[in-house]
């Protein structure tokens, strides 16, 4: 367990692994190059995947069966954050990263190979994403664990943002690369660009030189995340804000924002589509505002108070009719919603000591992941009985009352960057 002490360490600047920083290096160190610059591609792989397996599956079973293969691949990857917690703190972060994108790139390159060959059945297609989903979510602690290690601390949330932005760039040009690849050379081609995109990532992985928390101490090993959580009250609070944000917004992105545009607009996908687009466009530029400013002395307080007005947007994006003004409150929305994450993500990247990084990052990506299926089905439930104006004011509820709660918290008013614990403690 850790003692006050240690937790008292964790808010102080902290000496940067030598093995990966020089005094007066720019942001733009080898491994941070490497590490963005393999994610960012294997992320566009990715896109290939997701465009790739509805074709297989639509084109020879219906619609059930996607249902079933999503599902499995759901279920594995929220088991996968079980594991990859604990394994990113009793392991180097970057080996299980390897690991996880080895075991990907075989996979997927078998699926290629069943796919070309036209023997992709149901059961290797099950078999194959329970253990992709298995892999993505061992994979993930270890993605967000590993920054702190590269960089120097005065640069996380700078190294943040440009990590977020290049996984919103890619979210926003991918799927139309892959779609167009998909039509015009067919699911196996795509795989084939995925596997290869997944052996990359490894190789800039690879190149990444050891960070200096490649080899933990078995005593650091130990610490356990209930203590963690009761001297740092704070995570408790980021931890409500990611379960109730993503209940309401899991029901306005999957439920309550197409039905509202097919009831309002025609033609209902492109409209869809461009609003989707704007909210990938403001996340975008929202991450990279965050990264281009100084960190501010409180940064939670202005994380939690960016919810506001995107309640504010959200309230009145259900009670608005057009696509314009949707996807002008969209483009605002998502600006917020990324410029909030960034700043909470490099709050936890530095304030959690790195010996539970991991662990605490699989339970903020659980409460996260875990409750969208939740948010998704009550927003069906109350489409269905009111309308799906209804799900835009319960999610704009959800996230203003949580808001206002966590600037009304202690731990909120009384974090200070680089502060003393006792400043976000109960």
């Amino acid at each position: 367990m850790l003692n006050r002490k240690q937790i008292a360490r964790s808010f102080m600047p902290s000496p940067t692994p030598r093995s990966m920083i020089r005094p007066g290096r720019r942001l733009s160190l080898p491994p941070l190059a490497l590490l963005i610059t393999g994610q960012a591609l294997s992320g566009l792989g990715d896109r290939f995947f997701v465009v790739a397996l509805p074709a297989i599956l639509l084109q020879r079973y219906g619609t059930g069966t996607l249902a079933l293969v999503l599902t499995v691949y759901g279920a594995a990857r929220l088991a996968g954050l079980f594991l990859g917690g604990p394994f990113a703190d009793r392991f180097p972060p970057r080996q299980i990263m390897l690991t996880a994108d080895v075991a990907r790139a075989v996979v997927i390159g078998v699926l290629c190979l069943l796919a070309w060959t036209g023997r992709a059945g149901v059961w290797e297609l099950c078999a194959a994403t329970a253990i992709l989903g298995l892999a993505s979510g061992t994979f993930l602690p270890a993605s967000f664990s590993i920054i702190p290690a590269i960089v120097d601390e005065s640069r996380i949330q700078r190294a943040t943002s440009l990590n977020y932005a290049t996984t919103q760039a890619v979210a926003l040009g991918g799927p139309v690369i892959a779609g167009v690849a998909v039509a015009r050379f067919g699911a196996g081609p795509a795989l084939a660009v995925d596997a290869i995109s997944y052996l990359v990532s490894v190789v800039t992985l690879w190149l990444m030189r050891r960070p200096a928390n490649d080899a933990m101490a078995p005593a650091a090993r130990a610490a356990g995340l209930r203590g963690v959580m009761r001297e740092l009250p704070l995570l408790k609070v980021i931890m409500t804000l990611a379960a109730v944000g993503n209940i309401g917004f899991a029901g306005v992105l999957e439920v309550g924002l197409p039905a509202l545009l097919h009831q309002t607009v025609a033609p209902f996908a492109a409209a869809y589509g461009i609003v989707l687009g704007a909210f990938g466009l403001g996340a975008l530029l929202g991450s990279l505002l965050v990264g281009a400013r100084p960190t501010p002395r409180n940064p939670v307080r202005l994380a939690v108070a960016l919810l506001l007005p995107q309640a504010v947007m959200l309230a009145a994006a259900g009670l608005t009719a057009g696509a314009t003004l949707t996807t002008l409150l969209f483009l605002g929305v998502g600006f917020t919603n990324a410029a909030a994450n960034v700043l909470l993500m490099a709050v936890v990247q530095t304030a959690v000591p790195a010996e539970v990084r991991g662990r605490v990052f699989a339970a903020l990506l659980v409460a996260s992941i875990g409750f969208f299926p939740v948010g998704a089905l009550l927003a069906g439930l109350l489409a269905s009985a009111t309308g799906p104006r209804a799900v835009f004011l319960l999610a704009a509820a959800l996230v203003a009352v949580t808001s206002l709660a966590g600037l009304m918290s202690r731990p909120v008013r009384f974090f200070s960057r680089g502060g003393e614990p006792h400043a976000v403690r109960d």
